[in-house]
């Protein structure tokens, strides 16, 4: 799927990288708009108005999304000469430099998709993978919560999707922990009082 998507415009790229380290959501990701990123922290911040959940927050993004944002902001102003505004604008001839709507989002995942032979891939699969590799870097349920928007942790629960051998392997370093504990606690046993 990444080697489909390097064929990808540098903005598609970009897209790509923002909706997976954002964990955004198809809407949330279209209605971006130059202002609303900290490039020095790395930081988005989502307008209320942007989310489902009309509660802003902040999201990070990583090193390569970083870069595609600079080389896109200079692709950007020689193609509108703008940088305010609607961070993705359309390059079609129909509607040069109108904001990217989430339909045209969707065909170019849907493309890609088709291209890499990524059948299931679509605009929120991104927001998934983000959210489960999250827990799988032992983020608290609560703090994946609050980078994801959501309300309900069992909202939560159901994006996280952990094979049996990371909730085995998990349960194994877990257990040695405990086990550990347990075992100098009991240690105490062999001194004579």
């Amino acid at each position: 799927m990444l080697a489909t998507c390097a064929t990808e415009s540098l903005r598609n790229r970009l897209m790509v990288t923002l909706a997976y380290d954002g964990a955004l959501r198809r809407e949330e990701l279209v209605q971006l708009d130059v202002e609303d990123f900290e490039p020095a922290h790395r930081l988005i911040h989502l307008r209320a108005e942007t989310t489902k959940s009309q509660r802003a927050r902040e999201v990070a993004f990583g090193t390569t999304s970083s870069q595609l944002f600079v080389a896109y902001l200079r692709e950007r102003r020689t193609l509108f000469g703008r940088l305010d505004g609607p961070l993705f604008r359309s390059t079609s001839n129909r509607n040069c430099g109108a904001p990217l709507s989430a339909s045209s989002w969707s065909k170019t995942v849907e493309s890609i998709a088709r291209r890499a032979g990524a059948a299931r891939l679509s605009t929120h699969t991104f927001r998934h993978l983000r959210l489960t590799d999250l827990a799988r870097a032992d983020w608290t349920i609560d703090q994946i919560a609050q980078y994801a928007g959501h309300r309900d942790l069992v909202t939560t629960m159901r994006y996280i999707q952990l094979s049996g051998r990371e909730l085995a392997a998990r349960f194994h370093r877990a257990n040695t922990t405990i086990h550990a504990d347990r075992e100098r606690l009991l240690a105490s046993l062999l001194e004579e009082r």
